[in-house]
């Protein structure tokens, strides 16, 4: 059973839908800037397969800094200002 749609749901949903919208406007324009030519004209597939294998490096990468930064939140004697320095370097 699902869980009905609350306002902070809904205002997160919004901000969500209009970073999402801000960031492909961007990269649509900067494509278009480098690029040229019609998209929808384009041959698609090898692009894609690039840019999906990229996205899973990125992702998979995220996913290990994330858990090296929660290592460094439960570290015994570790100074704040180290683990913050350490956790900037990471992310």
């Amino acid at each position: 059973m699902s869980e009905p749609m609350t306002p902070m749901r809904e205002k997160h949903l919004e901000r969500i839908k209009e970073r999402a919208s801000q960031l492909m406007d961007a990269k649509y324009r900067a494509g278009q800037s480098e690029h040229g030519g019609n998209l929808w004209r384009k041959k698609m597939l090898g692009n894609l397969v690039e840019e999906t294998l990229d996205m899973m490096v990125y992702v998979l990468t995220l996913e290990e800094q994330i858990e090296e930064v929660k290592n460094l939140c439960v570290v015994k004697d570790i100074k704040p200002a180290v683990a913050l320095e350490r956790i900037r370097r990471i992310l």
